[in-house]
């Protein structure tokens, strides 16, 4: 008999498809809220389970690691970011994480592109005119010729920087986490091929110098206890007068209460926010809520929720399950720190 496998109703939605086909568990939906998760995975004895980004912080660790003994549980995130799961209880309960590296890329680099064109040309509040009579829009800018910064030299970010310099025809400034030299052992590449291949036409590890050059900056980051904040109202103030902010990675990584007073100052021309420092969004001060300026277009965290990007998320999470029940563990795409 197939082991049971729960997802949470919105991840089995978008790969309902995908799950129902599984040879390798029966998948089944369950609440996402996380003790009705942790009583379906004790009533179902289930052993695996399909998660999306929100918080996790007790229960499911406890009903998986009453499931999983002796051979232990898995927790399968849908998706790449990984900071709602508690990983310390995770490897207390014996749980395994996982999550689905590289499959979501071009889908969130496409969406940090559209929203860096919607504030560009004014699409959302020119729209918002046209609906309610009246046919005036707003001037835009070209980002041809402009400069795109990138705090975050990742998969998500290179892809953003290829289209940008190839197909946009900016200029592409990266500032990443290791320097030159650790970067070009890593890659196996020379920093000219690097820069020839993404079209990045000059790198660092010194973020700042990139946030006082770019018209435009755009946020791939890991969230972690590092980066917590990382733009913050010092970094703002770094930002050229009239530029943009996008943020396509993770809520953390930025101070939304300095962002608002940057934006309401006019220092920030706009800024572009997909993920939030709560979710479902929240203001972090009732009097600094960033649905209330015209200069903000705000989505409700979908940089990865495309076709194609959910049907590769779906099969990515399904493969890490089926390696895990068949004790294939060092090719998990492991992020619980256990390889």
């Amino acid at each position: 008999m197939r082991e049971v496998v729960l997802a949470t109703e919105q991840e089995f939605s978008k790969g309902e498809d995908v799950f129902r086909s599984a040879s390798h568990g029966d998948v089944r939906p369950a609440p996402a809220e996380e003790y009705l998760l942790s009583v379906a995975v004790i009533t179902q004895n289930s052993r695996a389970v399909i998660v999306g980004a929100a918080p996790y912080r007790g229960p499911l660790y406890e009903a998986l690691g009453k499931t999983g003994r002796p051979s232990g549980a898995i927790i399968a995130r849908f998706g790449v970011g990984h900071d709602g799961i508690n990983k310390p209880l995770a490897r207390q309960n014996n749980i395994m994480v996982t999550n689905t590296p590289g499959v979501l890329d071009q889908s969130v680099a496409e969406h940090t592109i559209w929203l860096m064109g919607n504030l560009a040309r004014q699409l959302s509040s020119s729209e918002g005119r046209l609906r309610s009579g009246q046919f005036t829009g707003q001037t835009g800018i070209e980002v041809c010729g402009k400069t795109l910064g990138l705090i975050g030299f990742g998969a998500i970010a290179r892809r953003v920087a290829a289209i940008a310099h190839f197909g946009l025809g900016m200029r592409v400034l990266a500032a990443g986490r290791r320097s030159l030299s650790e970067m070009e052992e890593q890659e196996g590449l020379s920093l000219a091929q690097i820069q020839a291949r993404f079209g990045v036409d000059h790198y660092t590890h010194e973020a700042e110098s990139v946030l006082r050059q770019a018209d435009i900056v755009s946020l791939h980051l890991p969230a972690n206890d590092q980066t917590r904040h990382f733009i913050n109202a010092q970094r703002l103030a770094l930002m050229r007068p009239g530029s943009i902010l996008i943020n396509t990675a993770r809520g953390s990584l930025l101070d939304e209460s300095a962002l608002h007073d940057a934006l309401v100052a006019g220092r920030l021309a706009g800024a572009a926010l997909d993920v939030f420092e709560n979710e479902p969004y929240a203001p972090v001060s009732p009097e600094k809520d960033l649905r209330t300026l015209q200069n903000v277009v705000l989505t409700p965290h979908v940089g990865s929720n495309t076709r194609e990007s959910n049907w590769r998320m779906a099969h990515a999470c399904l493969e890490n399950i089926s390696k895990f029940f068949e004790g294939r563990f060092a090719e998990l795409s492991r992020v619980d720190d256990g390889t």
